[in-house]
């Protein structure tokens, strides 16, 4: 067997870009998978050499057809179909012939489980031990738009054309990746190449998506992921495509527990915690998206029009009942509409009606001498699109008289006022006319208002270049966390996560460690009444709940007799835990929960979110990559639900945001320097004073690898 030393590994500019292509089980019949492959590549273009395999034909579709692969001329891709049991003896075929890549179509492998995660295992064996590099398991093909290379049987390939744009695709699910392909042909948008890697069992999604960063003919890229095989490789890339200024659109299946059992089961894929994957890539200027179509729509903005300038919404339509319902759903997305200047007012009363000269435009109430729609709908969209408050124009077309004319008009004013804006039509097949003519004129098109409203908001979310913080924090609180790496591995009680985060400059409670009635006293008297008395145990996690706390204690008989009733319950719970925690009782306003943990796919990371009892019932979580600076803190911060409580709400007092995201970033510097080391930490609560006053960790508990 070729091993892998005998020739360098085929590239994936090589792969999309191939000489030669095999197809097994070649056939004249297009019916057939491989024989729809066959007409493929010829309708669109290919003009690489194709290679049938078949050993029952001599000619397949005007092409010499051969017995084995190893009598075939050199192959750089091969693409199998088969049933899963003979895919194995296939591909090492395939190695043993020099091929560079098989592109396998077949399923039956680790997404069934047992024995197909197995022979999966074996694939990517074989291809590291000879070199083959492996698209697939599971995967419906590949699309290089640029050379005609349709390497699937999919039948959304049965066009006169293929639309080239600037758009690479990389889908981890092939059944999305071909739909989507089909959706944005009916509108129009073009694409450069279109990746389906199933399983991932060699080749993944950051292989083709570091190619599509430096590929020149790819000015924007769509991932789909369902499992990343190396988060820090993905992590590298998405920083480098920002660095370069190749913006992404993604979209990634598991975003809830049911979505990853569900990603799991299909690709066998880790699906990871949603929660970081959306830090990671907000981090690094991702735009993240939660439909496929849109996905490609947003894609396709950022890639006509750059990132939203400065300006809201503009609306132009035919109808006043869809500007009314537009213009709601603009606020359930906090897209608010422009104010139109009294200058485009102005303008736009040489033929509308006095009483409709504000935005949403409705073209139905025009001047009776403006004449129909049609002759002033193009006017209307540019003198809309010219004002000052205005960034996107949205025209939504319902049925209307003379309908091909007015909206053919409103297309070219989209296209023609030199600003970002689409077109959403709402009928059905009626339209189906007016989408040929929008599509015709290169107008951007939703065909569902819905649709448009996930556009605005993801188009929204993109910016062009990383923000940069300066700020950091004080140099004392910089690098103690060398000293912590000899922490030995379990559960830090309360004190002991204290004093790992008092290191990192987090304040704490005055409290001490007793291990006797009287020593609780006597540090009760030195501490200062009121106080609070905790059980010190590794064993249970919520010690309120366990009876394990007392609280705001005022003397000392009230000290003597809650070591009583905690030492008593303790017994029956943690039977090796014999003292508790003498803290001072601190006043503030809001608790808030901090948070840090080693992530299996990206590291360290680190969250904040509404504290106390409120963590599971408010679920108000932001998370970041650790470490972070000050700055990016008070932005975690700043995107919390509960934010106004910090801000001031209704005449309440500010609240210290800046000791806060100090304490934060202070957590983030402890997780990074402990890496993966770290388990979990929780400061729960953090309490937060008045502006000027500081923060305070109440309780914090962790755990060490």
């Amino acid at each position: 067997m070729a091993e892998a030393s005998a020739a360098p590994r085929i590239t994936v500019e090589r792969i999309l870009n191939p000489r030669s292509v095999a197809v097994f089980g070649a056939s004249d019949d297009r019916s057939k998978w491989a024989g729809r492959i066959m007409y493929y590549l010829a309708l669109h273009g290919y003009a690489g050499n194709v290679v049938p395999i078949n050993p029952r034909r001599q000619v397949v579709q005007g092409k010499k057809c051969y017995a084995r692969i190893d009598a075939a001329p050199p192959v750089d891709v091969a693409i199998v179909a088969i049933p899963a049991a003979s895919v194995p003896a296939t591909v090492r075929e395939c190695a043993d012939a020099g091929v560079g890549c098989c592109l396998i179509i077949s399923s039956g492998f680790a997404e069934v489980g047992g024995e197909g995660v197995a022979a999966e295992l074996a694939l990517a064996e074989l291809s590291r031990r000879t070199g083959m590099r492996l698209i697939g398991p599971n995967c419906l093909g590949l699309i290089n738009v640029l050379n005609g290379m349709a390497l699937t049987s999919a039948r959304v390939l049965e066009v006169d054309k293929l639309y080239r744009g600037p758009i690479g695709i990389v889908s981890q699910s092939g059944a999305i990746l071909l739909s989507v392909f089909n959706r944005a042909h009916d509108v129009g948008i073009g694409f450069s190449q279109l990746v389906s890697i199933g399983n991932q069992a060699d080749l993944e999604v950051c292989d083709f998506l570091e190619h599509m960063i430096g590929d020149p003919a790819t000015r924007v890229i769509c991932l789909h992921i369902e499992g990343l095989k190396d988060g820090r490789r993905f992590l590298e890339l998405i920083r480098r495509a920002r660095k370069v200024g190749k913006p992404i659109v993604a979209l990634k299946t598991g975003r809830s527990a049911s979505g990853e059992a569900a990603a799991r089961s299909h690709t066998a894929s880790l699906a990871g915690a949603y929660a970081v994957f959306e830090a990671a890539c907000r981090d690094a200027g991702v735009v993240l998206v939660d439909d496929p179509d849109v996905m490609v729509l947003a894609a396709d903005m950022i890639a006509r029009f750059g990132p939203w300038g400065a300006g809201r919404i503009g609306v132009v339509s035919s109808s006043g009942g869809i500007n009314g319902i537009v213009a709601d759903r603009l606020g359930d997305i906090e897209a608010p509409l422009a104010r139109l200047a009294p200058a485009t007012q102005r303008a736009l009363g040489a033929f509308m009606l006095p009483s409709h000269l504000q935005n949403p435009v409705d073209l139905g109430a025009r001047r009776q001498a403006a004449g129909d729609a049609a002759g002033v709908a193009e006017e209307a969209v540019r003198i809309v699109a010219a004002d000052p408050d205005v960034g996107v124009v949205v025209v939504p077309l319902t049925t209307s008289p003379n309908y091909e004319a007015t909206a053919t008009a409103l297309a070219k004013g989209v296209v023609g006022c030199g600003k970002p804006g689409f077109i959403i039509l709402t009928p059905g097949s009626v339209a189906n006319g007016v989408r040929a003519i929008v599509k015709q004129l290169g107008c951007p098109l939703c065909n569902r208002i819905d649709d448009g409203m996930r556009l605005l908001r993801a188009y929204r979310n993109y910016a062009p270049s990383p923000s940069h913080d300066g700020d950091g924090l004080p140099a004392s609180r910089k690098g103690a966390g060398q000293a912590m790496l000899d922490l030995s591995a379990g559960y830090l009680t309360e004190p002991e996560a204290k004093a790992l985060i008092a290191r990192y400059g987090i304040p704490i409670t005055r409290e001490r460690i007793a291990g006797t009635r009287d020593e609780a006293v006597a540090a009760a008297d030195a501490i200062g009444y009121p106080v609070a008395v905790k059980a010190v145990t590794a064993r249970v996690v919520h010690k309120s709940d366990a009876g394990l706390v007392r609280l705001a204690l005022a003397d000392r008989t009230a000290v003597a007799e809650a070591w009583d009733e905690i030492t008593s319950r303790l017994a029956a719970l943690d039977p090796a835990a014999d003292r508790v925690l003498v803290a001072e009782m601190v006043a503030g306003e809001l608790e808030l929960i901090l948070g840090a943990k080693d992530d299996p796919q990206f590291g360290p990371v680190v969250m904040v979110g509404a504290g106390g009892v409120l963590v599971e019932l408010l679920g108000d979580l932001q998370m970041a990559l650790a470490p972070i600076e000050c700055r990016a803190a008070e932005v975690l911060l700043r995107r919390l639900r509960i934010w106004p409580l910090l801000d001031g709400y209704r005449g309440r007092p500010r609240l210290d945001v800046g000791a806060a995201a100090t304490a934060l970033a202070c957590l983030s510097r402890l997780a990074a320097d402990l890496g993966g080391r770290l388990s979990e930490l929780d400061i729960n609560p953090l309490l937060v004073r008045r502006e000027g006053s500081g923060v305070v960790a109440l309780d914090a508990r962790a755990i060490i690898t």
